[in-house]
């Protein structure tokens, strides 16, 4: 009996941002705690910048999850949005604290290497508290809300398997 077919989706999730300024660390600490539950076939990084940098991690992934804190101007801290690139179209100039944001980053590897970059990307945009704070800590609302933002990436992983 010959075993079925299965096509390998390769699958990274990537934390983004800054663990010394409280809430804008988010994403990195959902990595950290998805990298304690080895997921299989899912690789996970931490990234401190987002702009170009971006570019060289992502190459050669099917499916890239990014989760990095956002801050808007009627969000409740903790709170998630779920984007997908095109979300970001009509204001793919925008700024980034890290520079060239991760939009433009990725229209910019489409442009340049389309066949090397990942065919979806989703992001999981943590609405933050504080941004500028010099500190180790997620402010509380964030931190409360840590396990669920972990357990939606890990739902959505599923998706992709």
């Amino acid at each position: 009996m010959t075993e079925p077919l299965r096509i390998l989706v390769r699958v990274l999730i990537l934390g983004v941002g800054n663990p010394i300024l409280s809430d804008d660390g988010v994403g990195i600490h959902v990595a950290r705690e998805l990298k304690k539950r080895s997921i299989p076939g899912v690789d996970v990084e931490e990234l401190a910048a987002s702009g170009l940098e971006l570019l060289d991690v992502v190459r050669g992934y099917d499916k890239v999850v990014i989760i990095d804190a956002i801050q808007t101007t009627k969000g409740k801290p903790g709170e998630l949005y779920i984007l997908e690139e095109k979300d970001f179209e009509k204001s793919i100039h925008g700024s980034s604290p890290h520079g060239i944001n991760i939009a433009t980053a990725l229209a910019l590897g489409r442009k340049l290497v389309p066949n090397e970059m990942p065919k979806e990307v989703v992001f999981f945009a943590v609405e933050a508290e504080d941004l500028v704070n010099v500190s180790e800590r997620l402010t509380p609302k964030v931190a409360e809300a840590l396990p669920r933002i972990t357990e939606r990436v890990r739902k959505e992983l599923r998706s992709a398997q």
